[in-house]
C-alpha cells in the first residue's frame, strides 16, 4: 500500500513537469525504460534466459502486455508490487525483463508495430500496456512473444 501511494506521488510531479512544458504524463519516449515482472516459469533454470511465455498477454487482459515504466521510479517499488503480485496469485516472483522503448521497433510483425502507452493503475501509477490487437489469432501472440525473446532481447534483472 506504501509503495502505491510513493509511486502516485512521483506521478503526480512527473505529471505537473510534463504538463507544464505541454507534454502528456502518460505518452512514453525511445529512451524510457520499461520492465516486465517475472514470475514462475517465465524464466529457465539458469535465471536468466527467458521463456516467450513471459510475453505473453494474460486472458483477462483487453489491452496488452503489461509493463512498468522502470525509469521513471525507484526499482524496489517495483519489486513490491511483484512480491504482493506473487503472494496473491501463490507462484514465485523472478524479477524483471528490462528493456528500452525504442527497442520495441525491432519487432517484425505483419501489419503490427509495438507502441507502449501510459496505463496508470490504482495500485501502479507508472504501469503500462504494449497495445495488441484485439481481433487475432492465438499464434499471433505467440510471434509477439517469441519477437520479445529473439529481438527485443530483454535484460533480466533477477530478484534475490
Amino acid at each position: 500500500m506504501l509503495c502505491s501511494i510513493e509511486l502516485w506521488l512521483r506521478f503526480v510531479v512527473l505529471a505537473v513537469q510534463r504538463l507544464v512544458r505541454l507534454r502528456s504524463p502518460l505518452t512514453i519516449y525511445d529512451g524510457d525504460v520499461l520492465a516486465r515482472a517475472l514470475f514462475s516459469g517465465h524464466v529457465k533454470k539458469n535465471g536468466r534466459t527467458l521463456r516467450p511465455n513471459a510475453f505473453l498477454i494474460n486472458t483477462k487482459s483487453e489491452f496488452g502486455i503489461s509493463v512498468h515504466r522502470w525509469s521513471l521510479a525507484p526499482s524496489r517499488l517495483f519489486t513490491a508490487l511483484g512480491l504482493a503480485a506473487a503472494r496473491r496469485r501463490g507462484i514465485n516472483f523472478k524479477g524483471f525483463a528490462e528493456f528500452d522503448a525504442k527497442s520495441l521497433a525491432k519487432a517484425v510483425l505483419e501489419d503490427w508495430q509495438l507502441q507502449a502507452v501510459g496505463a496508470p493503475m490504482v495500485q501502479d501509477a507508472f504501469h503500462a500496456d504494449i497495445l495488441l490487437p484485439r481481433d487475432r489469432e492465438e499464434d499471433f501472440y505467440l510471434l509477439v512473444a517469441s519477437e520479445f525473446v529473439e529481438r527485443i532481447k530483454p535484460t533480466t534483472q533477477p530478484y534475490r
